[in-house]
């Protein structure tokens, strides 16, 4: 009795549904954020509708300082998730959803895609940018921010982004507390 209870517990876990509403909703609370931690400040910059971020630079494996770890296994360690294929279904599942939606929230996205799929040079996606910021008179702001689409634990209370903005990005952790995300700890930072 006892093992069908945790083979039914198995099953459920891994078969929790992470909807885009969700995913938005998440996206609309981290950049409305105005704690010193914020990604914007303002909602007049520009968000990327293409994640352009490249995995972090692996550590080694916890349990064998030998070897590295996949990039699903470093997400399923740090959301405590001991699940890999729970996070590669996320990474297949995110592929059909669309950032550009966190528009209903009143941000801007910027079609960095289309740019790209036309060869629009990565100069000239920037002049185009530093025109907007410009012509909406936001001053010090010259960059894009670009952030993965998001990976949450089974309990759906953590998650995990690359952000990237300007020469530099991070790798963030959110914890939801009281129905609010915040930050729980930054990692691999860098700056090219």
């Amino acid at each position: 009795m006892q093992n069908n209870k945790s083979e039914l517990k198995t099953r459920e876990l891994t078969q929790i549904e992470i909807s885009d509403g969700f995913k938005l909703e998440f996206l609309n609370q981290i950049l409305s954020d105005n704690s010193k931690s914020r990604l914007l400040f303002d909602k007049k910059e520009l968000i990327s509708n293409l994640s352009i971020n490249v995995p972090p630079t692996l550590p080694i494996g916890l349990k064998n300082p030998k070897k590295t770890i996949s990039h699903s296994e470093f997400i399923s360690d740090t959301l405590r998730i001991n699940d890999t294929d729970f996070v590669k279904k996320q990474f297949q599942k995110n592929k059909d959803f669309d950032i550009s939606k966190i528009k209903k929230y009143g941000f801007n996205i910027i079609d960095i895609k289309q740019y790209t799929e036309n060869e629009i040079a990565w100069d000239s996606i920037n002049n185009i940018a530093e025109k907007y910021y410009k012509k909406n008179s936001l001053k010090n702001i010259y960059s894009i921010l670009y952030i993965t689409k998001p990976i949450f634990n089974k309990k759906l209370n953590l998650a995990y982004v690359r952000i990237r903005q300007g020469s530099g990005g991070m790798t963030r952790i959110y914890e939801k507390q009281n129905e609010i995300w915040k930050v729980k700890y930054e990692l691999d930072e860098w700056v090219e």
